[in-house]
């Protein structure tokens, strides 16, 4: 049975998961990029950073994420390493 996720979207942007009754909260830099995800205890639990374009540069942690590289303004990277945009519609103007 797959894990069930829940992330709480304020605006458009993703502020935090529950993976499996683990809540963790996203922490973008300015362009929205998760530049690390932090733990009911406050604790930096994982972090990214990024060569231009996206690819992982170096991380530490192994949370499961889809949402990195831009992933709180609603980008994501699934399994096969493929990046899907929501929709125009979502944009905050």
């Amino acid at each position: 049975m797959a894990m069930k996720v829940r992330y709480t979207v304020v605006n458009g942007e993703v502020l935090s998961e529950n993976r499996g009754g683990v809540k963790r909260d996203y922490l973008p830099d300015t362009q929205g990029n998760t530049i690390g995800l932090i733990d009911s205890t406050q604790t930096v639990t994982d972090t990214f950073s990024y060569y231009p374009y996206g690819d992982v540069a170096s991380r530490t942690g192994t949370t499961a994420t889809p949402f990195q590289f831009l992933g709180t303004l609603g980008y994501y990277r699934d399994s096969a390493s493929r990046t899907y945009v929501r929709p125009s519609s979502f944009w905050v103007r």
